[in-house]
């Protein structure tokens, strides 16, 4: 497996994986018509434009099976996704502590994240911290309860 940026040309595969992942991962948390409005067909206008700012993806055999990114502006993990294939495999928790040691090369310290309902125990187990339960306002128009968590990066090697 190789974790490599991703680029515009990945766009519409990112967004499959992200829906495919949310559908999945999400639908004992969240309502049929949430997923629904979160999870439309069509990849949104300008999300090329995040794809190739900050994700990056774990292919195995030239597929891409996870996604993550590291927003440097906000200091922030988004975005992170495993395909339903091959969830349960650790390969969130291996996206993740990449992203963790970039953000560490880069210098920065703690790293926050909004965790879906559904993931905030995967989060815990990889170091965050819950820092208050809250609602994200994602740009699809919904609000999503979900959980804001951060993690100090000192003891990341």
């Amino acid at each position: 497996m190789t974790i490599r940026k991703l680029r515009a040309i990945d766009t519409d595969e990112v967004w499959q994986l992200r829906n495919a992942a949310i559908l999945r991962g999400c639908a004992e948390v969240y309502d049929a018509k949430t997923l629904e409005i979160w999870t439309p067909d069509e990849t949104p206008t300008g999300f090329a434009e995040l794809v190739t700012r900050g994700f990056y993806g774990l292919e195995q055999d030239q597929q891409l099976v996870a996604v993550g990114m590291l927003d440097e502006d906000s200091n922030k993990i988004e975005g992170l996704f495993v395909s339903p294939e091959y969830m349960g495999r650790k390969l969130g928790a291996q996206m993740l502590a990449f992203l963790e040691q970039l953000a560490v090369a880069r210098g920065i310290k703690v790293l926050s994240l909004d965790a879906s309902l559904n993931a905030a125990n995967f989060y815990l187990r990889c170091g965050y911290r819950i820092i208050r339960n809250e609602t994200y306002h994602s740009p699809a128009g919904i609000n999503l309860p979900s959980v804001l968590m951060e993690k100090r990066l000192t003891d990341v090697s």
